[in-house]
């Protein structure tokens, strides 16, 4: 696909956006991942880069939360490109606050052992 201009639409740097940059790298990114009290390593690995996240969070659930994190700071992204609006660090927290709660009272509902629920809903307290 050919684009007018592939430089980071969050940050006037000149960096091109890659799926690193958005995802990890980035300021933005790097802050939004900063409230769940991680930091991102500077690689282009992801295999390092989630292993990174896994053992900062040594939680059963870690890909839950990595992917619903990477979720909302793509949607940010999005919705400064497609809506105009402004990305903010404080909404991307507040709404990976509430789709994992969503995700903690689906995951209640299923077969999920207790302890799982209990290391989440402990999680969420701890966070946020």
């Amino acid at each position: 696909m050919s684009l007018p201009d592939s430089h980071c639409v969050l940050y006037n740097l000149g960096v091109d956006e890659d799926i690193f940059h958005l995802l990890f790298h980035c300021p933005f990114s790097m802050a939004c991942w900063s409230t769940l009290q991680l930091t991102i390593p500077n690689s282009h690995d992801v295999g390092f880069i989630v292993e990174s996240l896994k053992a900062q969070l040594y939680l059963p659930f870690h890909m839950e939360i990595l992917i619903t994190m990477c979720w909302f700071i793509w949607s940010m992204r999005n919705d400064l490109i497609f809506r105009s609006m402004p990305h903010s660090v404080n909404r991307c927290k507040q709404v990976f606050k509430k789709e994992f709660a969503l995700i903690i009272l689906r995951a209640s509902k299923g077969k999920i052992p207790t302890s799982y629920r209990f290391m989440a809903t402990t999680i969420c307290i701890i966070l946020f």
